[in-house]
Formats: C-alpha cells, sequence, structure tokens
C-alpha cells in the first residue's frame, strides 16, 4: 500500500511537467503564419488568375451564333423594264442563319495581356509576402517580451529566497535580543515590494501569453518558451525586402501595358463563316425562300494611330521614371535603419561586455553586505540599496541580452531575410 501511494505521489509530481509544452520561436511563427488569412488569400489569387488569364484570351476562342430576322421595308430594289425570269422582291423579308468568327492574329494582344496578368497576381502575391513578414514580426515582439519577463521574474525569485533566508536569520537574532525589530520591519518591507513587482510582472506574462496564444491558435497558458539561439546576420547594408520585387514588378507592367497598345497599330486577322435559310437570299434577282452561305478572311490593318501610340509611350515613361526614384528613395530608406540596427546590435554587443563585469562585482560586493549587516558593521538600508542595485544590474544584464536578439532579428526584417 506504501508502495501504491509512492507511485501516485510520483504520478502527481510528473503530470504538471508534462502539461507543459516546449515551444520555440519559429514554431510560433509557423503556427501563426498558418492560422492567418494571408494563406487563404493566395489561393484566391492563384485561382483569380487562372480566370483573368482565361479572360485575357477569351476573345481569340471561336464564337458561333444564330441569329434570325424578319422585317418590312417600304421600297425594295426594282428595275426600270422587265426581265423573263427575274422576280420582283417581296418587301416583307426572312432569315435565320449560323455565323462562325474566329481572330487569327492581333499583334500579340492576347501574349502581352496574360504576361501583365501574371505581373499583376506576382504584385499581389508579393503583398501578401509583406504582410506574413508582419505577423512575423508581431510574434517576435510578442515572444521576446515573455522571454524579458521571464528573466525578471526568475531574478526577482531569487532575491526573494535571499531575503527569506535573511529574514528568518534576523528573526531568530532579534528573539535573542541582538539586533532591534525595526531591522526585521525594513526586511519584510522590502520583501512585500519583491512579492508586488512580482505580481505586476506576472499580470503583464499572461497577458503576452494571451496575445500569443490568439495569434498561433494554440493554447501556451502552461507553454515553456525556448530562448533562441542569436541568429547569424549579414553586417552589410544590402537588402532582400520583397518591396524591391514590387518596384521591379511595375515597371515590367508598364513596359507589358507599351506593347499592349502598341499591339493595337499591327495588323489584325480574322475568318468569318455564314450559312442560312431565308428570303432574299444573296442572289437579290430570286424571292424565293432559298438557302446561302459565304466565308472569308478579314484583315484591319490601322494606319493612323502613331500618334496616340507615341503619347501613351510618353506617359508610361513618365511613370516609369516616378517609380524608379519611389525605389530609390525606398533602398535610401532601407539601408539607413539597416546601419542604425547594425550599430545598435554593435552597441549591445559592447554592453554585455561590460555587463558581465559589473554583475560579478555586485555579486561580491554584496556577498560581503551580508557578513556586515550581520556584525552590525552596516544598516539595514545599506544592505537593501546594495542588493537593489545587484537585482538592477542583473536585469539590465538579461534586457541587453534580449534587446541583442531583438535588434538581430529586427535587423533581418529589415533585410527581408525573417
Amino acid at each position: 500500500m506504501k508502495r501504491f501511494y509512492i507511485i501516485l505521489l510520483f504520478l502527481g509530481l510528473l503530470l504538471p511537467a508534462f502539461s507543459q509544452n516546449v515551444v520555440t520561436i519559429e514554431e510560433c511563427q509557423q503556427w501563426a503564419v498558418s492560422q492567418s488569412s494571408v494563406n487563404v488569400q493566395k489561393e484566391f489569387n492563384a485561382q483569380l488568375l487562372k480566370v483573368k488569364l482565361n479572360e485575357a484570351s477569351s476573345h481569340l476562342y471561336p464564337t458561333l451564333e444564330i441569329n434570325g430576322g424578319a422585317r418590312y421595308q417600304s421600297q425594295v430594289p426594282q428595275l426600270p423594264f422587265s426581265i423573263p425570269g427575274v422576280d420582283t422582291l417581296s418587301r416583307d423579308q426572312y432569315h435565320i442563319s449560323l455565323d462562325f468568327s474566329m481572330v487569327l492574329f492581333e499583334g500579340g494582344k492576347v501574349f502581352y495581356g496574360r504576361q501583365y496578368e501574371r505581373l499583376l497576381n506576382q504584385a499581389e502575391i508579393r503583398k501578401l509576402d509583406i504582410q506574413i513578414d508582419q505577423v512575423k514580426e508581431q510574434v517576435i515582439s510578442i515572444y521576446l517580451n515573455l522571454l524579458i519577463i521571464e528573466k525578471q521574474l526568475n531574478i526577482l525569485s531569487s532575491v526573494e529566497n535571499t531575503f527569506v533566508e535573511q529574514l528568518d536569520l534576523f528573526n531568530k537574532m532579534y528573539k535573542e535580543g541582538v539586533v532591534d525589530g525595526n531591522t526585521v520591519a525594513q526586511l519584510e518591507l522590502e520583501a512585500l515590494k519583491i512579492e508586488q513587482q512580482k505580481g505586476a510582472l506576472q499580470a503583464t506574462k499572461e497577458s503576452l501569453k494571451s496575445s500569443l496564444s490568439i495569434l498561433t491558435s494554440k493554447d501556451l497558458s502552461n507553454a515553456i518558451f525556448v530562448v533562441p539561439q542569436l541568429p547569424d546576420v549579414d553586417t552589410t547594408t544590402q537588402s532582400w525586402r520583397y518591396e524591391y520585387d514590387i518596384f521591379e514588378n511595375q515597371l515590367a507592367c508598364l513596359d507589358y501595358q507599351r506593347k499592349l497598345h502598341f499591339s493595337k497599330s499591327l495588323p489584325k486577322i480574322s475568318i468569318y463563316a455564314q450559312g442560312g435559310y431565308g428570303r432574299p437570299t444573296f442572289n437579290i434577282f430570286s424571292n424565293k425562300f432559298d438557302w446561302f452561305y459565304v466565308a472569308g478572311v478579314n484583315l484591319n490593318v490601322p494606319l493612323i494611330h502613331w500618334a496616340k501610340t507615341k503619347g501613351v509611350s510618353d506617359i508610361i515613361n513618365l511613370q516609369k521614371s516616378i517609380v524608379r526614384s519611389q525605389e530609390a528613395d525606398f533602398e535610401k530608406s532601407n539601408k539607413i535603419q539597416i546601419q542604425e540596427k547594425l550599430n545598435e546590435i554593435d552597441r549591445l554587443q559592447k554592453l554585455l561586455e561590460l555587463d558581465n563585469q559589473i554583475t560579478a562585482k555586485y555579486a561580491q560586493i554584496t556577498s560581503a553586505c551580508k557578513t556586515q549587516l550581520k556584525n552590525g558593521t552596516i544598516t539595514t538600508y545599506d544592505f537593501i540599496k546594495q542588493q537593489n542595485d545587484e537585482i538592477q544590474s542583473l536585469i539590465n544584464q538579461e534586457m541587453h541580452s534580449i534587446q541583442l536578439l531583438k535588434a538581430k532579428y529586427e535587423l533581418m526584417a529589415l533585410k527581408g531575410k525573417l
């Protein structure tokens, strides 16, 4: 029976551990992106492209129509004299026909139109890719803020344990009459302040967890968040942002707009055929109902269209100049942001090097202060101040560590490498 209770106790200790799931920043990004509507929009864009490509070439497909009509004319063609075998046309006329037509060539309009639609679709896809990066950046911001809060909570818990130990020691000394009650009260007050800080941080942590859970559609209330490794980043100002693809796409679209308009000046060839039954037929000398048909080729050659084409070409050249200037402005701004982020990374790395030395010194001084407080050579206020200074140095070190991690992720975002 005793063994049974031991097993139950062991399982009771393990169950909370199993209920916690370890998650990484990459997993959170994947979950958030998969739950975003962006993927659905990409699928809709793929379907929309197929429809637009078919629409762009739909006028090349053969057309087949049934046409018919009946009419009454006030007059009909008549000869001033009678000829044997030539009928006088009736004023009421009827016809029904099957008409066929098909475009054979129209200056490459279909090809240019389909390429233009593909470019427009690629631009939309790139805009959606930018939205995906924005979702990833949002996850990174929440995730790293969570890590900062957890680091602060761990530091405060460690310090709280130190204060509990000191309180136990000084309570005994107070009972023995070695120290006065004010010393104990100051330590108790500082322990309460630490507990208050932990409560505020815990509330912020739960809020951030809720936000991340909503983004990822995962229950992260019991999640253990892994501190990611510092990513390797390129220290140049070179960038691969999707915006550059959009600018290039806009220039290509303008080129195809020019080609589409130019295609209107090229010859167009089509074939047609018509067959039907009615009165009169193509033989106007017969007033009988009969079958008729006709087939042929149409050629259309625009003669005066160059002036308008040149005007459109000038407009497109101006639009391309505007796009190039916008791209140049974006490139300049992007490089400035990258350089500023590189400077920030360098500054944080130097701060971290000093943080290690500073925290080590504070730990050494605080250890000495514990002995001094026990011996009564320093006041409780001096010890608490020293302890708070050490806490702040530890928090600064952890903050700088996470800030460096965040800065490197932000640099990757600026370079389009998330």
